[in-house]
């Protein structure tokens, strides 16, 4: 099997708890199987406390954040909204990862479809403008987010392509996915952030 990556925005490596430190950055090291979801998210949701119990991993949700990110769930696809720094960014990041994971995974970069066979999850999805790019590249796509409506705005997008409809959303978090043992070829986690209060209890 091909050896399996976590992706992330390099600036963020150091910041990574200890559970996470071993993952192999753009690495093409032989692995047995695909990596496992870990670490905290902080792409938080109102359903923090519910999270929080759920699980018995240490939570990085915030309130404060869910309350800003949920407050301009509405505008995820609108590109002169407040993500357009996003929507700008998405061409030269999704270029970057196709790249990136098609050398590691040993997969024509000029296929249309080069991630077939590949399972992605997207960590901190929001409104699915990343999810759905790589869907459409082939990949076996789960996005979750910490935010309800932010899964709610990404599952009616993504319905609106045959492409883009197979996506599992999951309003949930990172630890939940580690207790459930699911596993992945690619994590990939983009606007993630870990605050000192979550590395202090890893």
């Amino acid at each position: 099997m091909a050896s399996s990556m976590f992706l992330a925005q390099r600036r963020w490596f150091l910041s990574l708890p200890r559970n996470l430190s071993n993952a192999r950055f753009f690495s093409a090291l032989p692995s047995e199987h695909p990596v496992s979801v870990s670490g905290p998210q902080n792409n938080v949701g109102p359903e923090s406390n519910k999270f929080e119990k759920a699980s018995s991993a240490p939570s990085s949700l915030k309130e404060p954040e869910l309350a800003k990110f949920s407050a301009i769930a509405d505008t995820w696809w609108d590109s002169e909204g407040p993500f357009k720094p996003l929507h700008k960014m998405n061409p030269t990041r999704l270029a970057f990862l196709r790249s990136t994971l098609c050398r590691h995974f040993r997969k024509d970069p000029l296929s249309a479809r080069p991630f077939e066979g590949l399972r992605f999850i997207d960590v901190g999805c929001g409104g699915g403008i990343l999810s759905e790019p790589l869907a459409r590249m082939g990949a076996t796509v789960t996005g979750i987010d910490a935010i309800e409506k932010n899964i709610k705005i990404a599952r009616l997008h993504a319905n609106l392509d045959p492409t883009t409809s197979t996506i599992e959303y999951c309003c949930t978090t990172a630890e939940k996915l580690v207790e459930e043992q699911r596993k992945f070829d690619a994590v990939i986690a983009l606007e993630m952030l870990l605050n000192s209060a979550s590395l202090s209890q890893h």
